[in-house]
């Protein structure tokens, strides 16, 4: 019988290959594994890539059909923004003229759609289109995102039926002095007569003797207008929450504090004429020398001292004390006010003039509209 050696080189060998193979062979799987894993991450990476860039790319041209509108509000029509390799496909419509109930309240093309526009912009990445507009092939790597923006048209109209309008027949009210003035006669920038009618000095939505109560007798004929003096007298509701609301969105000037103290304030371009909308996100304080032409929108108290000249509209939500002492206070146009939760609603005291002036108003009012607003803004 043969003997086996069990120290034979070449079985030792075979033993060895066969133990080198067995742990080759994981390493191969997981090398297999982690090239799949390292692909699918990379594609699933570009993929990513891809749809962020037709987002950018269709927010892109959703933001240049407003530009476009912001300089004609009657811009309608399609266009195609190239943006180096990414396309947005842009539309532009008119909601009165499309032929579709667009604000769903089962009437087409009616009165209360006539001055919205949808935009609806289509970024694309790595689709390539012929002339007209058609698609003429994709790479595997493409994306498409869409940016939906409906824009109203800037049309500011507010009535202005009284020089100074308080929204509570039952205010309560300082006049201190003789040397205010609160006057619903027409009057120009410049001091002289406006060519409107005169309208109320002072107006609230009920019944006035509690107003005409709290004037002194040798302060009654500091308030003047419509009917002579004192000129306080009932006059429409006028929605002044709402109105502040939508003009809060359109301030280009704005002050985020709940408290803000501002000194020698410039609101506006007061010489030339040249209108801007400010926002106080609170209270505010204005001392110094302040100087406006425009709206001025108050969430909370208003507070004036020192010189002030302004032309144009001021809506304040809460109370409004105008004092004397620094410089003569001038406003042409109107303010309005719905008063302090509690306590005193408007304080005047010292050399205040508060006129009527049809002509600020319409130099502020035609000089801010003719835009577009954003009403709503959707990317998918």
């Amino acid at each position: 019988m043969r003997c086996i050696d069990r120290h034979d080189p070449s079985r030792a060998r075979g033993s060895s290959l066969i133990i080198a193979l067995c742990a080759t062979v994981p390493l191969l799987i997981a090398g297999g594994t982690l090239l799949v894993t390292v692909t699918q991450g990379r594609r699933a990476t570009e993929a990513t890539v891809a749809i962020t860039q037709a987002r950018d790319v269709a927010a892109s041209g959703a933001q240049d059909a407003l530009a476009r509108l912001a300089a004609d509000p009657d811009f309608e029509g399609t266009f195609q923004l190239d943006l180096g390799g990414t396309v947005a496909r842009v539309a532009v419509t008119a909601w009165a003229g499309d032929g579709v109930d667009n604000d769903g309240n089962g009437q087409v093309d009616d009165a209360a759609e006539a001055d919205f526009i949808e935009i609806v912009s289509t970024g694309t990445v790595n689709v390539a289109f012929d002339q007209d507009g058609d698609e003429l092939r994709r790479a595997t790597r493409h994306a498409r995102s869409v940016t939906e923006a409906i824009v109203r048209k800037l049309d500011l109209e507010i009535a202005t039926d009284q020089a100074l309008y308080v929204d509570d027949p039952l205010a309560d009210f300082t006049f201190n002095g003789n040397a205010f003035l609160i006057s619903g006669y027409d009057t120009n920038v410049d001091n002289t007569p406006g060519p409107n009618a005169a309208i109320p000095g002072i107006g609230v939505p009920g019944d006035p003797a509690g107003v005409i109560s709290q004037l002194s007798n040798q302060q009654k004929d500091n308030v003047i207008g419509l009917a002579g003096w004192p000129s306080v007298l009932t006059t429409p509701e006028f929605d002044l929450g709402g109105t502040m609301d939508s003009l809060a969105n359109l301030a280009t000037l704005t002050w985020n504090g709940p408290d803000d103290s501002v000194s020698n304030a410039s609101i506006g371009d007061r010489t030339n004429m040249v209108p801007l909308i400010a926002h106080a996100k609170g209270d505010l304080r204005l001392s110094g020398s302040t100087t406006g032409c425009g709206i001025l929108v108050v969430d909370g108290d208003l507070d004036i001292v020192g010189n002030f000249n302004f032309a144009g509209l001021i809506f304040v939500r809460g109370a409004v004390a105008i004092r004397g002492g620094g410089g003569n206070k001038d406003l042409y146009g109107g303010l309005l006010t719905l008063g302090a939760v509690t306590g005193e609603d408007v304080e005047i005291s010292g050399t205040i003039q508060l006129r009527y002036s049809s002509q600020a108003i319409s130099t502020v009012l035609q000089q801010l509209s003719g835009g577009v607003v954003l009403v709503s803004w959707i990317q998918r």
